[in-house]
Formats: structure tokens, C-alpha cells, sequence
């Protein structure tokens, strides 16, 4: 297990002055990169190893949201993994020892020379040993994309959208998806669940597609597709 304290800052806060759903996802995405290269095959191990972590899914639920400059404590581990895949749970505390937020992903390592997927290794699986017992009893909903759209927002990927991978960085397509959200949703409601299924990179230049659905009464999804709409690069719900 990996821990470790984080202050709340400015750019991790909503209108509210609390942790949004983006600052919690930069805190796990952080607390993901900092436990990987403690282990020795993080960001700073890339140019040994020739290998990059790509996250493929998301599942959050939220219970509180500490405010700006407030004190966090984040735990996270490897709860399972296998030669493809290795999914990574979170639990963040607040300064009293409440749980705000829990979270699970699935991760996979990306060959950053040929460019697919390259197998997780004993020597890989070892160095996060050992394995601590997994958050949720359900798994990682494979979330579906609708037939038709309440509403559809055209954009191009731009700069300021990529990582260190050369494609759009994952938090990125959160804030895509809450673009696309009706004025009415977005400003009502912080959502307390956040899943997010990603399918196919974007790149610089990309033109896509944010479309919207009110999936239920409490669920909205985003997709994210190609301008042809032949391609689903994503799929991100919100639940109330």
C-alpha cells in the first residue's frame, strides 16, 4: 500500500469551494504515478523500461467534500492482477479519519516504442506485493453507449488536452464530458458516482463528438466519438 498527505488546492475545488470530481480524480491519478514509481516502474523508470501505465476504466463514489486547503490522507494499492490487466483501489481521508471517497480502475502497461500493449510480468506483479483485499464486491460495469442523443457538441483536441503519452490524458475527457452536461444538470448537482470507460486514444487534431443522454433519472452519460461517429473513444456517466 501506498499513503500519503495532500492539501487541498484552488484548482481542485468546485463553485462550492469543496473538492470537485475532477480534483478527486487528479489526486488518484497522482497518488497512481507516485505509488508506480516508488515500485520502479513509474514515470521516472519509462526510459529503462519502455513502458507507460494507460488507465481503462474508472468507478468513483464520494460521501463528502472536504473544502479548499483542507488536509487529505490517500491510500492506495493493487487489489488484483493478471498478465493484462491490474486494477488499482483508493480510499481518501479526511483530517478526522473519514472516509470522503472510494474508488477502483483497471490499468494495463502500454510499449512505448511499438506502441501496444505489453504483458505485466512476475518482476512487474512482485514489486507491488502484496496485494491488499479489493474495495467493491461488484466489478467495473461495462457501460453502454446509446442509440440516440439528447445532444451532440462538435471539438478538436487541442494542446493543452495531452499527456506524456502523446494522447489525451484521462482526466481530460472528464472535463469534456461535463462540457456536454445541460446547464440545468451541471449546476444542480455534483454527482456522488463517476464511471468512466475509455475504449480508443485521442490524439492532437482529433475532431469529436460529446454526445449526451439522460440515461435515468439519476444517470447521465457522455460519450465521446469520432467526428464520423464511427469511433467510441469513451464513455463517462454521472449519478446523483
Amino acid at each position: 500500500m501506498y499513503e500519503f498527505d495532500y492539501t487541498i488546492e484552488y484548482v481542485d475545488i468546485d463553485k462550492n469551494n469543496k473538492l470537485s470530481n475532477y480534483g478527486f480524480f487528479k489526486i488518484l491519478q497522482e497518488a497512481g504515478c507516485k505509488h508506480a514509481d516508488k515500485a520502479g516502474f513509474g514515470l521516472t523508470d519509462t526510459s529503462r523500461t519502455r513502458l507507460a501505465w494507460i488507465v481503462l476504466d474508472w468507478k468513483l463514489e464520494v460521501f463528502s467534500r472536504p473544502a479548499w486547503n483542507s488536509n487529505i490522507h490517500i491510500k492506495t494499492w493493487i487489489s488484483n492482477v493478471d498478465s493484462a490487466c491490474c486494477f488499482r483501489d483508493f480510499e481518501i481521508y479526511d483530517s478526522s479519519q473519514n472516509i470522503v471517497a472510494k474508488a477502483t480502475s483497471r490499468w494495463c502497461l502500454l510499449n512505448i516504442d511499438k506502441k501496444h500493449i505489453a504483458k505485466i510480468t512476475e518482476e512487474i506483479k512482485n514489486s507491488f506485493a502484496p496485494l491488499q483485499s479489493p474495495l467493491f464486491t461488484d466489478k467495473i460495469e461495462k457501460l453502454q453507449d446509446a442509440e440516440i442523443y439528447k445532444s451532440v457538441c462538435p471539438y478538436t483536441i487541442l494542446r493543452r488536452d495531452i499527456d506524456t503519452n502523446n494522447h489525451v490524458n484521462n482526466l481530460n475527457y472528464i472535463i469534456l464530458a461535463e462540457q456536454a452536461l445541460p446547464d440545468d444538470i451541471y449546476n444542480n448537482y455534483s454527482f456522488s458516482k463517476v464511471e468512466v470507460m475509455y475504449k480508443k486514444q485521442c490524439i492532437l487534431g482529433d475532431k469529436v463528438l460529446l454526445c449526451y443522454n439522460q440515461e435515468s433519472s439519476n444517470k447521465y452519460t457522455v460519450a465521446i466519438r469520432s467526428e464520423d461517429n464511427k469511433i467510441l473513444h469513451s464513455i463517462i456517466r454521472f449519478s446523483i
